[in-house]
């Protein structure tokens, strides 16, 4: 039976929330060391950093999952995205500048000088406002490509578009081009340009057209562990690889990711069918962090630097709080945006999917039983 409700991308975009979290929490503590890591900080800052690339996949698959349906809708798309997109964008982006020039730094414009009108401008569009925002630019990039090419995405269509993608992203991440125009060649040379990203988007709209096969195979417990098994595998090789670098890769510019972020999707849907044989409340609770995730991305760096600069005690002084902190954080940005979903006009503020403990409850036990007739 078909599932309405794919809470199995919820729980991976909520996974990959908190690792984008820990990512910049991470920073503060590579900070405070004078710009270097111990151990712990190090295995924390460089794992989770699958989860910029992850998000970009659940963007692309959340996309397509909903150009596919037969009542797609471009007007309605288009407005929609407006609400949840583009107008948090441009509210976080305006906030993230008044907080910043209210600690003296220089971000407005003298509006009688045309070059920095226009520096303004193109920092504003491309997202560098703060420096997460540029996230928000690559979603919104993604769906005006997305309109274009939609009514050609059969599955023979997508998987050329992704092996191109590969390639492309491959090509854009390893040089660097040069044009007349030096905002086009700064916004093609930065990770806010699409094509820098593109193998991400296309590899979740692939996975749209593969999710039945990946579903069904995922059903049955020994593939789930084999799965969860080989996630270990690469996790450790991972870490490898960054102990012998021993330096910081971002998270576009890493080619490892080409081949881990696949296989991690693949392993998040195995942890998903193992753990939804646990209390019920852990689940409920990562998925209604994955409808959160939007907002938490938009806010987390402001709650962070509000911690840095007033809080009485100095947790970055000491490795191991990394983990209380992060949870803390994330903590706050819940209970904010809590706080920020009674406000009138809310939905223009931040991104929050609204949660039906119903529908959640009924999903699960009709995966748990699926699950179950598989191992009979």
């Amino acid at each position: 039976m078909e599932k309405k409700y794919l809470y199995e991308i919820n729980f991976v975009r909520a996974i990959a929330c908190l690792l984008v979290v820990m990512v910049h929490v991470g920073a503060r503590f590579y900070g405070a060391y004078d710009g270097s890591h111990t151990t712990l900080t190090n295995f924390f800052n460089q794992i989770s950093r699958i989860g910029t690339p992850l998000f970009a996949v659940m963007s692309g698959f959340l996309l397509y999952n909903q150009m596919a349906k037969k009542e797609f809708n471009v007007h309605r798309f288009l407005k929609s995205r407006m609400t949840k997109i583009i107008s948090p964008f441009v509210v976080w982006s305006l906030f993230y500048l008044i907080y910043s020039a209210s600690y003296g730094t220089e971000v407005f414009p003298d509006f009688s000088n045309s070059t920095e009108v226009f520096d303004f401008i193109y920092m504003f569009v491309t997202g560098d406002s703060y420096f997460h925002l540029y996230f928000i630019s690559l979603v919104i990039q993604f769906y005006f490509l997305f309109l274009l090419i939609r009514k050609w995405m059969n599955l023979k269509t997508v998987t050329l578009l992704t092996t191109i993608s590969f390639y492309v992203n491959y090509l854009f991440i390893t040089n660097d081009f040069e044009f007349m125009n030096s905002y086009v060649t700064s916004f093609i040379n930065s990770r806010t340009f699409l094509l820098q990203w593109i193998y991400y988007f296309m590899l979740g709209a692939l996975l749209v057209k593969l999710w039945p096969y990946i579903h069904q195979i995922l059903l049955k417990r020994i593939n789930q562990i084999y799965a969860l098994v080989t996630g270990l595998f690469v996790l450790l090789f991972t870490v490898l690889d960054y102990h012998s670098h021993q330096q910081i890769i971002n998270s576009n510019e890493n080619i490892l990711h080409f081949i881990t972020i696949p296989i991690a999707f693949i392993v998040l849907i195995s942890l998903y069918y193992q753990l939804i044989f646990w209390k019920n409340f852990i689940m409920e609770s990562f998925i209604k962090l994955g409808n959160m995730s939007m907002g938490i991305y938009l806010i987390h760096p402001f709650i962070i630097d509000m911690y840095q600069r007033y809080a009485p005690y100095d947790v970055f002084a000491e490795p191991f709080y990394i983990i209380p902190f992060h949870i803390m954080v994330v903590l706050i940005c819940v209970i904010v945006l809590k706080v920020i979903s009674l406000l009138p006009y809310s939905q223009y503020i931040v991104t929050l999917v609204p949660s039906n403990r119903k529908n959640i409850k009924y999903n699960m036990d009709e995966t748990q039983t699926m699950i179950k007739s598989y191992t009979l």
